[in-house]
């Protein structure tokens, strides 16, 4: 068994991370890890798969979600407007009563020995919390808004993969593309303000395979009740105010030892920090737009 570097899964990125999480999932019995030498570019231990290998097992997993009936699929149907009839939407902020629903489906297959769906319901949002429009309140990872919806541009991730662009994107980076994105990368945010042009005219851009991998790491973050509020795992604060915290490590660890390390603060003690093998401590503020909901992670922090 030998160290597999994945050179364009930058850990210090949220979109890397949660992309690295996204491997745990997808690659059985691997083990992830993050390079110490300043590039916290991600590695996988533990297994016999060459870097081609890896890249198939990827494949697969995103065609085998095709399927309607996969776990992570949720679609309710939302009521008409002046503007059009009633129709069906893939995404994370349906009425209570539908999301109720969904989690009751999941559950019940989760006591039939089938925790997939559990697990992404479980990071989609709860029973609980709604917005200021009485609907779901979703993951804090929720970034998508107005015509887009957080599923519908999963859907759109899925069906572009290649193998071949699955191996440029872990390992020779660089890996984008156009298309619709699901905003986790920091560099996807398009402030005009900031800009000599309207970026509406340039199109978006995305890294089909990092995507991907990241939602595929979601149910590792899942979604609390808190009162009437909701949290989701690794995020603090509310509203405007919300930042997304992740530590990076280099001893190579296992999904269930990943779960369990998420759980906890690692903004404390350095020394504790380190004796358990976590060597920086990253995070990301959460924008969101004034006007429409869009969100972004903003550049990231490094503490060492």
């Amino acid at each position: 068994m030998s160290r597999i570097q994945l050179v364009g899964v930058d850990g210090s990125n949220p979109l890397g991370f949660l992309a690295a999480l996204g491997l745990l999932r997808v690659v059985p019995n691997a083990k992830l890890g993050f390079s110490e030498d300043g590039s916290f570019r991600a590695f996988v231990e533990g297994l016999d798969n060459s870097k081609s290998d890896l890249a198939t097992l990827i494949a697969i997993d995103a065609e085998a979600a095709a399927s309607v009936s996969a776990p992570w699929r949720f679609t309710y149907t939302k009521a008409a407007t002046k503007k059009q009839g009633p129709r069906g939407v893939a995404d994370l902020k349906p009425p209570p009563d539908d999301f109720k629903k969904f989690l009751a489906a999941c559950v019940k297959a989760w006591l039939a020995g089938n925790d997939e769906a559990a697990g992404y319901a479980a990071a989609y949002g709860t029973d609980i919390a709604v917005d200021g429009k009485g609907n779901t309140k979703p993951t804090a990872f929720h970034f998508t808004a107005a015509n887009q919806t957080f599923l519908g541009v999963v859907e759109t991730i899925r069906a572009s993969l290649t193998k071949e662009w699955i191996q440029t994107s872990l390992f020779d980076g660089h890996g984008e593309r156009p298309g619709s994105n699901l905003r986790w990368d920091p560099g996807s945010e398009s402030n005009w303000a900031l800009m000599a042009n309207n970026p509406n005219d340039d199109g978006t851009r995305v890294d089909a395979p990092l995507e991907w991998l990241a939602f595929r790491g979601l149910p590792l973050l899942p979604s609390f009740p808190r009162g009437t509020r909701m949290i989701t795992t690794g995020v603090l604060g509310r509203r405007d105010d919300m930042t997304f915290t992740w530590p990076p490590w280099s001893v190579p660890a296992s999904q269930y030892t990943v779960r369990s390390a998420l759980q906890l603060s690692w903004t404390g003690n350095v020394r504790d920090r380190i004796g358990r093998g976590v060597f920086a401590v990253c995070s990301s503020s959460i924008r969101r737009t004034s006007q429409g909901g869009f969100g972004n992670f903003g550049p990231p922090t490094v503490t060492c």
